[in-house]
């Protein structure tokens, strides 16, 4: 009989691209075993496409409790969950997270999944190494699901084929610098897009609302978008503008590193 295999990653773009990128690796390991992959939800979107991953499980121990959740009923919902994971009967459980800055977060990512395999009642393995260690892997291009592409093009419809199509992206991430301080930085390149270009200014801020209300009233014309929604951008655009480290590395996973145009941030 094949072994069922759980591999589980935790929040944030680089483990989630250390899981994707680990994959085929793990898969020749373990050739013939039943794969199911869990993550936080925030996450899905990297493997939409991906034809390797069968099952992708969103954690809700991975994301953090709903407004006016009570504490005992999000342990209970996280609890419940698990309890429902243990009939998959996994042989094994397989920890994926690329290397923090701050030792803490590397020794959160480990209670995690020791705490997951616990619930599971599953034994496995814990792989910590740099992001750039796991990129070493061949994997498939990163693709735009369905919706994502049909959002950019209902976005670019009306622009004509002969214009240069140039986004402007914009990333709040955690520890990057302000989005007015990433939009300053890149006025130079902005100068040098030339007349027959149309350009997009495009802020990732995902689900951040006041950010979303600040941007809707200071900067009422540049796009507000997810992830998701910026790789359909970036996989129509002819020139992607940005001083963004998630943009820069969703640009390479999806071939796109010859579109970029890569600007300095000051923070």
């Amino acid at each position: 009989m094949s072994q069922r295999i759980g591999v589980w990653f935790g929040q944030g773009l680089h483990s989630a691209l250390a899981a994707r990128a680990a994959w085929g690796q793990l898969q020749a390991e373990y050739p013939g075993a039943d794969w199911v992959l869990f993550g936080p939800r925030g996450s899905l979107f990297l493997f939409e496409m991906d034809a390797r991953v069968p099952v992708y499980i969103p954690l809700r121990a991975l994301e953090p409790r709903r407004p006016a959740q009570t504490r005992l009923s999000y342990y209970l919902e996280k609890r419940a969950q698990f309890k429902k994971l243990r009939g998959l009967k996994l042989n094994l459980c397989i920890g994926v997270s690329a290397l923090a800055d701050l030792p803490e977060q590397n020794q959160q990512a480990d209670a995690q999944f020791q705490h997951v395999q616990k619930m599971l009642g599953v034994g496995g393995q814990f792989m910590q190494q740099e992001l750039s260690g796991f990129l070493q892997a061949e994997r498939p291009l990163l693709q735009a699901g369905p919706q994502a592409l049909a959002y950019a093009t209902q976005l670019y419809r009306k622009t004509s084929p002969s214009l240069i199509k140039a986004v402007a992206l914009l990333c709040a991430e955690e520890n990057a610098p302000s989005l007015d301080l990433q939009w300053q930085a890149l006025q130079c390149s902005l100068a040098q897009l030339g007349g027959n270009t149309h350009l997009t200014v495009a802020a990732v801020v995902g689900e951040n609302r006041l950010l979303a209300r600040q941007l809707s009233a200071s900067q009422p014309g540049w796009l507000q978008l997810g992830l998701p929604q910026a790789m359909g951008l970036i996989a129509y655009a002819d020139r992607v503008i940005s001083a963004s480290e998630a943009i820069t590395l969703i640009c390479a996973e999806m071939g796109r590193s010859d579109r970029l145009l890569l600007v300095k941030s000051h923070s």
